[in-house]
């Protein structure tokens, strides 16, 4: 096995203090979650997301096996508000970063039963092939949920695993 890089070792570092402090101090109840250009500066750019995203994810997976945590990882993609959403119809990377809004993807731990597949609507399974990269065992999935706020539907792209 390669030798990690210090990038990937600092990633995961990163990945496992969000991961063991929300598992300890409630966050995962209260869905905190950790942007990816949290855990990389060079994952800021929005052409780096898919790609940033897929990383973290994995490496999360790593972390939460490492630790036998009981719970979902997922990574977030927030699309764009205020469409009435049936479906989508994104067929490459570029079509579907097109529809993300302005934040960048976020890891998430979800409880056993909690996680969005379950607690959201889930309007449409999505290609895997949109996330190079992504483990077999991962799911992919377009979300709909109310902001309790401001009663406005918001749509997400989650992958779980």
């Amino acid at each position: 096995m390669a030798a990690k890089s210090s990038n990937e070792n600092a990633r995961e570092h990163t990945i496992e203090t969000w991961m063991l402090t929300i598992v300890q101090d409630g966050g995962v109840a209260r869905f905190d979650d950790l942007h990816i250009d949290q855990i990389d500066e060079q994952w800021k750019p929005r052409e780096m997301w898919i790609q940033g995203g897929v990383e973290a994810f994995r490496l999360a997976l790593m972390v939460r096996d490492r630790h036998q945590l009981p719970f979902t990882v997922g990574l977030g993609f927030s699309l764009e508000s205020g469409e009435q959403l049936t479906s989508v119809d994104f067929q490459t990377g570029e079509e579907f970063m097109a529809r993300v809004d302005w934040s960048p993807p976020s890891l998430y731990l979800f409880g056993p039963g909690r996680e969005p597949s379950i607690e959201t609507a889930v309007i449409q399974k999505l290609n895997r092939n949109l996330f190079p990269g992504l483990p077999q065992t991962a799911s992919c999935y377009h979300t709909e949920f109310r902001e309790i706020r401001t009663n406005e539907r918001r749509h997400s792209v989650f992958l779980e695993g």
